[in-house]
């Protein structure tokens, strides 16, 4: 008898001690052996889930119902039927979900009310918010809150105030939720719940507050949740502490630390919440798309899309990257028209929360294609949502579409009050590459209202963030018009020696370009050529270069760190061989390296330095790689280069050393 429970009370202590794993072995070779009764089941199911692996704990908590059931242990058999229920929202499975709710409830008929009748009404609220149904949501959360305050039950109460919080927010009561979300949070964070009710009180708080965009809020209570984890030895609800850290790294303009939190999110939870791994996926397309790299994007969304989560709105400012403007607009609507919208990971389905970045998009887009009608419809709405929930993000958000409109309908007085009012508050917001974006518009409604030399400021300043960020599009743009506003070919500082700039210095060329062009024809040239484009400017936003401009049937570009063009070039060829291997034929490229000083006029680059790299690309054979041979000495990483040669370039009075590298 003593053998036979010794693993169930090791696996107790384990799971005490907060041991996740060690208890899932325990329990796992235990079972092999023999079948394991209700109570033990119950234990393998909470170290699964505590280990990220759901199915397992689905599996586990089944058998752990049939067993009762057939024993007649209906205590047992209930804490299973809602423990199923839970499990499965989480899975996205609400047929499922709602098909054991209903059998846990069959099983509490006749029953005097104890703490099963409200953990059932906290999952009829959890099932009720993930379909929008906030009224259902609210008058669930508050009947489990008020039967775990009779019973005494902290951890049902606590759950259920934050769920009630997260309902009073959903329909707008925002001062209330909050209040309830932080007495919840609170509880958790003191060590007063079980571990399980902890995590769950932290990430629905957290996960309300980055819906209202309330980042100081949220970046506090995951502050607070980590050092509760550290305090109790537990390493976080599984995965889920990532998404939220990831999603404050990317508003704070971490993008770097913001993928690598997101990607380890969405391989911990696609085992255990898929919608919640397809958010991370999701907040990757974000960070690709801004850095330029559309393929990657479009990739991450496919992925985000196969867990269950919604793409939009990026979907659409996809497309309107991509140059598909009027598929972008009829994209968006389609979304904001839909009147049964997928499970949001945000906000409830249908709620101002949820259509708040589905509209600032519509604003993009709309005015994009000079549809200025359905930008102002789409601001107007915004406007209406800051007025209910009135945060600053919020806020934020509908002063920068109101600033963008007016600006469109020439209103530049206007515009410059309301873009003037969304900078100062994203700047609030600690949100860098929304601040530097609006301070876009709000140049153009400065340069419009006849203040060129403030428009020329703000440019610079978006300029500066754009750099620092990696956002290759946005700097782009902002390079355009500081050129514009001071004159095409102008400096665009004065060009003194000191403020000269060190760069490597990139030209890549299509080799046989004419003939390939004549052969294919122009439709399927012009194809292959997009693809190039495309297939260039991503590998150049991940490794954080600038397109300084087209040349021919090649680019010239500019990289900060010579380490990250060399790997570059070599990511470039790479796709280029790769595409080669599949499709069985892939453009064959020149590229040529070199670091020096130079002056910026313009969009341009000018110097000597610029010269010898565009020589050193000229002189490149086919699929090669020729860097001279004094950037090589000056990088971080050591690569397999040819043996040095001597070149003489035209224009250039000295010889120039140069290796080619092995990126085979």
């Amino acid at each position: 008898m003593n053998d036979a429970l010794k693993p169930a009370d090791d696996a107790r202590q384990a799971l005490a001690r907060h041991a996740w794993q060690e208890a899932y072995d325990i329990l796992s070779r235990a079972g092999d052996a023999a079948p394991l009764p209700p109570d033990e089941l119950e234990l393998l199911a909470q170290a699964a889930w505590w280990v990220g692996r759901l199915p397992e704990a689905i599996e586990a908590r089944e058998r752990a119902y049939a067993a009762a059931m057939k024993s007649g242990d209906t205590v047992a058999a209930l804490t299973a039927a809602i423990g199923l229920g839970r499990d499965n929202l989480f899975r996205n499975a609400p047929s499922v979900a709602n098909a054991w709710l209903n059998r846990a409830e069959r099983l509490l008929e006749g029953a005097e009310e104890n703490s099963g009748h409200g953990w059932l009404a906290s999952c009829r609220s959890f099932a009720a918010a993930l379909v929008g149904d906030t009224a259902e949501a609210l008058a669930q959360a508050t009947r489990a809150q008020e039967i775990g305050a009779r019973l005494g039950d902290r951890n049902l109460e606590a759950i259920a105030l934050s769920e009630r919080g997260v309902a009073l927010i959903a329909r707008g009561e925002v001062e209330q939720g909050l209040a309830a979300i932080d007495e919840a949070t609170v509880a958790a964070v003191g060590g007063e719940l079980e571990p399980d009710i902890a995590g769950g009180v932290c990430c629905a708080s957290i996960e309300a507050c980055t819906a209202l965009g309330d980042w100081r809020r949220a970046a506090e209570w995951t502050e607070a949740q980590d050092r509760w984890c550290r305090r109790e030895g537990i390493s976080g609800y599984p995965g889920m502490c990532r998404v939220f850290r990831s999603e404050i790294k990317l508003l704070r303009g971490a993008w770097l630390e913001a993928e690598s939190e997101a990607r380890r999110a969405s391989d911990e939870l696609r085992g255990f919440q898929p919608a919640a791994a397809g958010t991370a996926l999701y907040q990757i397309a974000e960070i690709r798309m801004r850095r330029g790299d559309l393929a990657a994007a479009h990739d991450a969304l496919l992925g985000a899309q196969a867990l269950g989560r919604d793409p939009e709105p990026a979907l659409s400012l996809l497309r309107l990257a991509e140059g598909k403007g009027p598929a972008a607009l009829a994209s968006i609507q389609r979304a904001l028209d839909d009147p049964s919208p997928p499970p949001a990971f945000r906000a409830p389905p249908k709620s101002g929360l949820y259509r708040l970045p589905l509209l600032r998009a519509k604003v993009e887009i709309a005015l994009a294609i000079a549809n200025v009608p359905a930008g102002r419809a789409a601001a107007e709405e915004l406007v209406a949502i800051a007025d209910t929930y009135r945060t600053v993000a919020v806020r934020a958000a509908a002063a920068s579409a109101l600033g963008a409109v007016s600006l469109a309908e020439e209103n530049a007085p206007e515009a410059v009050r309301q873009l003037r009012e969304a900078v100062a508050r994203w700047v609030e917001l600690d949100a860098p590459y929304e601040a530097a974006v609006t301070r876009l518009s709000l140049a153009s409604a400065l340069a419009a209202d006849d203040a060129t030399d403030r428009a020329a400021t703000e440019l610079e300043i978006a300029r500066a963030t754009f750099e620092r960020l990696g956002a290759a599009p946005d700097l782009r743009r902002a390079d355009e018009r500081l050129a514009a506003i001071r004159g095409e070919g102008s400096p665009s500082r004065p060009m003194t020696e000191g403020e000269r700039l060190v760069r490597a210095f990139m030209f890549t060329d299509i080799v046989d370009s004419t003939r390939l062009a004549e052969l294919m024809g122009d439709a399927a040239w012009e194809s292959l050529i997009h693809w190039h484009d495309q297939a260039l400017r991503a590998v150049v936003a991940e490794y954080g270069g600038e397109e300084v401009k087209k040349t021919g049937d090649g680019f010239f570009l500019a990289f900060a760190d010579p380490t990250q063009a060399i790997r570059a070039a070599i990511a470039i060829q790479r796709r280029l061989a790769e595409q080669r291997r599949a499709q069985g034929f892939a453009l064959t490229l020149r590229i040529g390296l070199h670091q020096a000083k130079a002056s910026r006029d313009g969009l341009d680059y000018i110097g000597t330095g610029v010269n010898v790299a565009a020589r050193i690309g000229a002189a490149a054979s086919g699929a090669e790689i020729l860097v001279s041979i004094a950037t090589l000495q000056g990088v971080a990483d050591s690569f397999a280069t040819s043996e040095p040669r001597t070149l003489e370039l035209k224009g250039v009075r000295a010889a120039i050393e140069v290796a080619a590298i092995d990126w085979r």
